[in-house]
């Protein structure tokens, strides 16, 4: 007996259908449906060009002719224009290939097309940690007299401290604080206690009782655009540019508040040596995402030998 054929629903509706369950069901953030949206929105504006579609008449054609189009895509750079990194084309990529896993179980589709979503292959890089003397020079240079500086002293150290991710931070508000221990939220909705010393926490408290306004987050704004806002929340380009200015001031070179991150997980992997306490507090659900960190400990333990070498020992 053949089986019955798939279902005939409209692709925008299996998409938005997607994104539904993306976020009630996997309980991704918003920031990850958020960019799920933007990637199947230009799949779909891709497919539907000569009208609307069914999923059902995606076939293997149709997306090898998208991912070409992804490949051949270009963005300005400079004076000129190059093409779409592969990360980017990895994420674009990503997003297809589970929104058709989620067809595929839906039923919307006879056919496995997921497996036919080749991942460009992304080059190894190693995380990028503050130096040591950058990294003391850096914390020795804050100052907290005003509230700004309590605030980005307090934001640096606690970054430094955590590991945190930055939106894992900024959503925090400060009744979050008050608890007996703060809890982050990675990916996923994962929680996962974070790591404080004394001095980060210390300066928290101080950041926050020379505080006399009523928002609700932990780290505000005070950019008057801002002030405005609903909960006058910082946001991750204040960050970045409270990061710039402060390596500044300290006479080091630049960093991306990330490898604040990146200095927490090296730093745990040259003291302790432990890949399961580094993933933990970091919020990696496996092995595998601090294998970095591994590799950059052997890498400077070569470096400590061959220093010692040309000394003559």
């Amino acid at each position: 007996m053949a089986e019955p054929p798939a279902p005939s629903v409209p692709l925008a509706e299996a998409v938005t259908e997607f994104l539904q369950w993306l976020e009630l069901d996997r309980h991704a953030s918003l920031t990850t449906v958020a960019a799920y949206t933007g990637e199947l929105s230009r799949f779909q504006a891709f497919c539907e060009r000569s009208g609307p579609l069914e999923v059902g008449a995606l076939d293997r054609d149709l997306l090898r002719a998208f991912q070409r189009a992804i490949a051949r895509t270009t963005r300005a750079a400079g004076t000129g224009r190059q093409r779409l990194a592969p990360a980017t084309r990895r994420r674009r990529l990503i997003a297809l290939r589970t929104f058709l896993r989620f067809c595929r179980r839906e039923e919307w589709i006879d056919q496995d097309l997921a497996s036919g979503i080749d991942l460009p292959r992304l080059p190894e890089r190693l995380p990028k940690p503050l130096e040591d003397t950058a990294r003391e020079r850096l914390v020795a240079s804050l100052t907290a007299s005003s509230l700004p500086e309590k605030r980005d002293r307090a934001l640096l150290l606690l970054l430094l401290s955590t590991g945190a991710r930055i939106s894992e931070l900024l959503r925090l508000d400060r009744s979050d604080w008050a608890r007996d221990r703060l809890i982050l939220r990675g990916k996923g909705d994962r929680e996962r206690p974070a790591l404080i010393t004394e001095r980060a926490r210390r300066a928290v408290d101080t950041y926050l009782r020379a505080r006399d306004d009523r928002s609700p987050a932990l780290f505000i704004s005070f950019q008057p655009a801002s002030r405005g806002l609903p909960g006058n929340r910082l946001s991750a380009q204040g960050t970045r540019h409270i990061c710039h200015q402060l390596a500044q001031e300290a006479g080091v070179a630049p960093f991306h508040p990330h490898q604040l991150r990146h200095t927490l997980g090296t730093l745990l992997q040259e003291r302790l040596g432990d890949a399961r306490l580094t993933a933990e507090t970091l919020g990696h659900t496996g092995l595998a995402s601090v294998s970095g960190y591994t590799k950059i400990t052997e890498r400077r333990r070569g470096e400590a030998r061959r220093a010692l070498e040309e000394g003559g020992l």
